[in-house]
């Protein structure tokens, strides 16, 4: 059985979740979510949300799921715990290395690795599998045959409907770079969705050219479940209840075959649908994945501006649907965004349509767009899903009053604790207990009276017989709610593993050859970025570079490798010393393959503890720390690397951004994104199984001298290039980053 997974950012969401037909619900807490903006639940309210949903059946997942900083360690494990206790059915977690911390620690936990994890490939999923995790939650870019192949190794869950982040998952800086708010820590300011140009022919002109289309894939969710994929999640923790409602109720009716799938999705769209929707990277990039006209919600057409009225006020829309008051359109036009507005009963009326308030912005022919349906909101708010109660009552007169309740849960008797006197003028009837046992106050029950037993004439004095009822109610909630056993705090140990001081003392990351022979030595790491990964003639020049310089040389693996990336580089990975990773699947492959491994900054080490953990893996030779980190925040993490100068890569894309017109491509190794403030951000075009993209930040980060420091020189002009090996500045545009605040 598949399930369907849905969003809760606040109670509104949680209850249309479930009663829309959900089998289980994620959430976040008021801390360590990746929704910080959400209403987001305290360890308070959670125990009775969690229990009202296991009432009805339903599974709930908690998200700890941002990286998390030295001093916050301690409170994570507690909270994580504190969840736990609380009744939830598993935690989703980020950083992996804690997560595997809190396995050994508590065996019954059920842990999911969340999607930031990155997990694109068999070795990500046989990671997790080692460190305990029962399911991975699949980066969104996973290709469709490795989700198979990883299906056949663990729980796998994968996003079917909601937002695509355009940056490959957990390796996205740009909103940390740009502000100090890191999307790794729930604080993302989302610098994707605004506009941009690109320094090509065709896509020079402002637009969103890093906003994607909300994913959507509808009826080919049963080609995940197929493939054998056992949950379907559906993102959108900071979107309305309807908006969870519809998707639930849209994906609940496909697997059922159920319903009603055209109004249903007339439905999503009204809800929320940002650029009319993409199937998303499963089952290929697809010219709706980039939504370059519009930002935000787009609704679904209605109808179109007819006419505007004699009096100027207002725009007639030709349209056969009825607007209710409070009802919100998008005008549209040319795919661009002309206006808006909101319905109101004081319009003018009109037959065969409406109006709107006109404030000069619209044109005959505009499409109009409904983007929030009240009707909609109404319909999902008033949905109720109930579980069956059975009911056998025995009422006889001298005695105590007996129920015996049948339901998920079982069989369970109660006495009442009082005795039923002889009516001395009316007796009770059948009609009249029945209509007390079938109120079920505020408790989701459907309640079957199956039998009703009156024995001689009893009488009961309605209070009493009502507070018989509500504790026998209590006591069935409680029973389908069920009990959690309350795992005590403990000493979470990590083995105090320390990193070994490496070889080397800076390492330089870069595509180029023509390096300065000042660093021609043996404390430096060479790390190889190829331009095109299946070009063998770019590996055997770099490797005979650096054994000319005697360097260490590394082979520089991207977070985002399929396992058909993984096999074509195979058969060259072992003519390096190593290789540099920046996905934490690379800790598998190394394993497997006996390779060493530099742990790249897209490891995300965040705290000494899960750097211990790292430590202690055989493979590992050297890392780095996260890019978001202060200095004085790294400087608790011995023996590792920190990015100390030249370019810094800001995000890692999954997708072609000229939507993959290779046929009249100008393949440039780079490109240049401006933002609208005039801000060149390097874009660099490098090649695997398909095209891929780095974006880089719009200024270099600030060279400096520091022991074991790590250059990515791979956008810097020669002269840069020197100024960084040798610990100096050149001129140009510098930063120095997150060095002084890191992230919020």
């Amino acid at each position: 059985m598949c399930e369907i997974l849905a969003p809760a950012g606040d109670s509104a969401a949680f209850y249309a979740a479930i009663n829309s037909g959900a089998d289980a619900v994620y959430l976040g807490l008021t801390d360590f979510s990746a929704r910080r903006s959400a209403a987001n639940f305290s360890l308070e309210n959670l125990r009775t949300h969690i229990g009202y949903a296991h009432a009805l059946g339903v599974r709930v997942y908690v998200a700890l799921n941002t990286l998390v900083k030295d001093g916050e360690v301690g409170r994570f494990f507690e909270s994580a715990l504190g969840a736990w206790n609380a009744g939830a059915d598993a935690l989703i977690i980020q950083d992996v290395f804690l997560g595997k911390l809190l396995k050994e620690a508590y065996p019954g936990m059920v842990l999911h690795l969340s999607t930031q994890a990155g997990v694109c490939n068999l070795y990500g999923a046989r990671l997790a599998k080692r460190y305990g995790f029962s399911r991975v939650i699949l980066a969104r870019e996973t290709p469709f045959e490795s989700i198979a192949a990883i299906a056949k190794e663990i729980e796998t869950e994968v996003f079917v409907q909601g937002a695509l982040c355009t940056c490959f998952s957990g390796q996205c800086y740009l909103s940390a770079f740009i502000g100090g708010n890191s999307g790794n820590r729930g604080a993302c300011k989302q610098p994707c969705r605004k506009r941009y140009s690109i320094d090509r022919n065709g896509f020079d002109g402002l637009s969103y050219k890093l906003s994607l289309s909300d994913l959507c894939v509808g009826v080919d969710v049963e080609k995940f479940a197929e493939a054998g994929v056992s949950s379907f999640k559906i993102e959108g923790r900071m979107r309305s209840a309807a908006y969870v409602g519809s998707a639930v109720r849209y994906y609940r009716d496909i697997l059922d075959k159920t319903g009603d799938l055209r109004a249903d999705f007339s439905d999503l769209k009204r809800a929320y649908n940002r650029g009319d929707y993409t199937k998303g990277y499963a089952f290929g990039q697809d010219k709706n994945l980039v939504s370059s006209a519009i930002q935000g919600h787009k609704g679904e057409k209605i109808g179109e501006i007819a006419k505007i009225h004699k009096s100027g006020k207002y725009a007639f829309v030709r349209s056969s649907y009825v607007p209710s008051d409070g009802d919100g359109f998008k005008v549209i036009r040319d795919r661009n965004e002309a206006g808006g507005g909101t319905y109101s009963s004081a319009f003018p009326k009109a037959y065969g349509g409406f109006y709107l308030a006109h404030g000069g912005k619209f044109r005959v022919g505009d499409g109009v767009y409904l983007t929030l349906d009240t009707a909609l909101s109404a319909k999902v708010a008033e949905r109720r899903k109930f579980t069956p109660v059975r009911i056998f009552l025995k009422l006889a007169e001298g005695k105590a009053p007996c129920a015996t309740v049948f339901g998920r849960f079982g069989e369970r008797e109660y006495t009442a604790g009082f005795v039923l006197e002889r009516a001395k003028t009316r007796a009770l009837s059948e009609s009249e207990a029945a209509d007390c046992f079938l109120k079920t106050d505020a408790y989701p029950f459907a309640v079957c009276i199956e039998k009703i037993e009156i024995t001689g004439a009893p009488f009961a004095v309605k209070s009493l017989l009502n507070a018989f009822r509500r504790d026998v109610y209590a006591d069935v909630f409680k029973a389908l709610a069920g009990e959690r056993e309350v795992l005590s705090p403990k000493e979470i140990s990590f083995g105090g593993a320390v990193l070994a001081r490496p070889t080397f003392q800076k390492a330089f990351i870069s595509d180029e050859f023509g390096f300065s022979e000042t660093i021609g030595d043996r404390s430096v790491a060479a790390i190889f970025s190829p331009k095109n990964y299946r070009n063998t003639e770019e590996f055997d020049e770099f490797i005979k570079k650096s054994e000319y310089y005697a360097w260490h040389k590394w082979l520089y693996l991207p977070a985002f490798m399929t396992d058909a990336d993984i096999d074509a580089v195979r058969g060259c990975m072992h003519s390096f010393d190593g290789v540099y990773a920046e996905g934490v699947w690379a800790l598998e492959l190394c394993r497997e393959s006996g390779m060493a491994l530099f742990a790249g900054t897209g490891f995300n080490l965040f705290n000494g503890v899960s750097l211990s953990v790292l430590a202690g893996e055989n493979a590992v030779r050297a890392a780095a720390c996260s890019k978001e980190l202060s200095a004085k925040e790294s400087s608790v993490l011995k023996n590792v690397f920190r990015l100390s100068g030249g370019a810094i890569k800001v995000m890692e894309l999954g997708h072609c951004l000229f939507g993959k017109r290779c046929f009249d491509c100008d393949r440039r190794p780079q490109y240049i994104l401006t933002d609208e403030q005039g801000r060149a951000f390097p874009l660099r075009r490098y090649e695997n199984s398909v095209c891929r993209f780095e974006l880089f930040n719009c200024a270099g980060l600030a060279p400096s001298a520091a022991d074991f420091a790590l250059f990515d020189l791979r956008t810097l002009s020669d002269e840069e290039r020197r100024a960084c090996a040798g610990g100096g500045r050149a001129g140009g545009s510098y930063t120095a980053g997150l060095a002084s605040s890191g992230v919020s």
